[in-house]
């Protein structure tokens, strides 16, 4: 019972979760790049212009990373979110979790078994 309330239940929220709240910095190399950033990890799903949204106040130079901007006062900028790679992404956090637990489940399985 526990088993199942972990893979269905738990190890789901957990990738909602991880997807969630990372993935919200970018490498930009170029000036196209600045214009069409992409977030998200492991697959972009957040789409927004930097020029256009207030991030070039910076003065550096490129290559450099970049975070999402989020509204601030007088800037609203504009994002396109795309479900599936979100989606996508979910899921494949959820199979590389399950995977890892079922590996150390089966590795605490053989070393208890030495052990005794």
């Amino acid at each position: 019972m526990f088993r199942k309330i972990m893979i269905f239940i738990f190890l789901p929220v957990v990738s909602i979760l991880i997807v969630s709240a990372t993935g919200f910095n970018t490498f930009v190399e170029n000036g196209e790049e600045f214009r069409n950033a992409k977030f998200g990890f492991p697959f972009p799903f957040i789409t927004q212009d930097l020029e256009a949204s207030g991030a070039s106040e910076y003065e550096g130079g490129f290559p450099d990373v970049y975070e999402l901007q989020m509204d601030f006062l007088d800037h609203d900028p504009e994002m396109e979110f795309d479900l599936t790679n979100y989606i996508l992404s979910c899921i494949t956090f959820y199979v590389c979790l399950a995977a890892f637990l079922k590996a150390f489940s089966f590795f605490l399985l053989k070393v208890t078994k030495v052990n005794e």
